[in-house]
């Protein structure tokens, strides 16, 4: 952070005593320290001056974390805080006695929160308690786009139509024919995150969550719909074929014309160098098109939220509270809002536009997020449904078949839970 930055935070009043131990430990596969040339988040600002803290980070992989932490716990070591960005820890994990609540902590009937964090909070709590202290909402997958290609075809703006409202699975479907063309190696989408995206864009998950209860959606006509038209665009031809680029995927291909859409979370953007979708001033993107049969425009929260729990046994809850007060302080104070969008320009090189998009996503996530429970019930669940529910986008495999093969099994081990 430069010093006219830190200079802003510095006034930012939270209200803070310092704590008696600072020291919070973070098992995590990714470090809240920023590495060598990244700028100090300002939250993590916040934390070290006002409150004396100080991260220390338990590293940890994605594939082990859970496993880890379970060892930690059970031996009497555990961490203070966990990363619940990933929103699969509720309800499996909690009911596997890894996390504590967190409300003799955080007061979570407080303005403080913003509206979509209070929602994803509700989602992650039972008997009043809660079990994920959310602070931020914006949605996990944007679909990034060439300005210039765009042109050169003579598409309409997708930011245009987003701010317009008429950003919708139609109008999507109409560029992606008029664009596409296989025997030119040129293709509509290509990315591993459409399919997810897409399907919370109805505003129901696959597994979702109803007072605390799981509930099982396979059998559901918004996850039918949205499944026919993976099914369609693929027997079209239009869509990226994994299978003959072996299974990886060309996001270089958005500024050499190849490919129209590449979504992908909106981490991808926070890179020093984003010249592998073109030149910087083409550079665009948008959310999830909006599914014109549900009642609002819905938007994946997976990978948008900034979120933490606290792990069972922790020794510095006081610190874990501390932190998650100067991320609402991150998010609510306007003049630190200035300095994290400075950063976004200064060092991830984003353009007003791409600020602009980026206020305008968070504020439609925050209005109404929805996420998906599949991953987060337990391992059979996410096994059987990770792959499963992008078969139709990726095979060609009808959406009746996949769901009768699954739903037995899947109800199985939901009513398991309750059993």
């Amino acid at each position: 952070m430069n010093e006219e930055q830190a200079a802003v935070v510095e006034q930012v009043d939270v209200e803070a005593e310092k704590l008696e131990n600072g020291t919070l430990k973070f098992l995590s596969f990714w470090d809240i320290n920023p590495t060598e040339g990244k700028p100090v988040p300002v939250a993590l600002q916040l934390f070290q001056t006002k409150y004396g803290g100080k991260i220390e980070y338990w590293p940890t992989t994605w594939e082990t974390r859970y496993n880890d932490l379970a060892t930690k716990v059970l031996g009497g070591d555990s961490p203070d805080m966990f990363s619940a960005t990933d929103l699969d820890l509720f309800p499996g994990k909690v009911a596997a006695g890894m996390f504590d609540p967190m409300d003799d902590y955080l007061d979570f009937n407080s303005d403080d929160w913003s509206e979509g964090a209070k929602q994803i909070n509700e989602m992650h709590s039972v008997g009043g308690k809660h079990y994920i202290a959310c602070t931020s909402t914006s949605t996990g997958m944007v679909m990034i786009y060439n300005k210039r290609i765009i042109e050169e075809y003579g598409l309409e703006d997708p930011a245009e139509l987003a701010y317009n409202n008429d950003w919708t699975w139609d109008k999507f479907k109409e560029m992606c024919y008029e664009y596409a063309d296989p025997d030119e190696e040129r293709y509509a989408v290509g990315g591993w995150w459409y399919e997810p995206g897409m399907i919370l864009s109805t505003g129901v998950p696959v597994i979702g969550m109803d007072d605390g209860v799981i509930v099982n959606n396979l059998m559901s006509p918004e996850l039918e719909r949205v499944q026919n038209l993976f099914l369609e665009m693929k027997n079209a031809g239009i869509m990226y074929p994994y299978a003959e680029y072996e299974w990886t995927v060309k996001p270089e291909w958005i500024g050499e014309g190849k490919t129209l859409f590449y979504p992908i979370g909106r981490w991808a953007l926070l890179e020093p160098d984003l010249s592998v979708y073109g030149e910087q001033d083409e550079i665009m993107f948008v959310p999830t098109p909006r599914d014109e049969n549900a009642d609002a425009w819905y938007l994946t929260a997976h990978g948008g939220v900034d979120a933490y729990a606290l792990c069972k046994g922790a020794t510095n809850p006081e610190a874990v509270a501390a932190y998650i007060k100067c991320l609402q302080v991150q998010v609510n104070d306007e003049s630190v809002q200035v300095v994290n969008e400075e950063q976004l320009r200064t060092e991830y090189h984003w353009t007003d536009e791409m600020i602009e998009m980026d206020r305008y996503i968070t504020e439609l996530t925050n209005a109404h997020p929805v996420i998906d429970f599949y991953a987060a019930v337990n391992t059979d669940v996410t096994d059987l449904l990770s792959n499963s529910i992008k078969d139709a986008s990726y095979n060609g495999t009808d959406w009746y078949s996949t769901r009768e093969s699954l739903n037995d099994a899947v109800q199985a081990n939901v009513d398991a839970i309750y059993g």
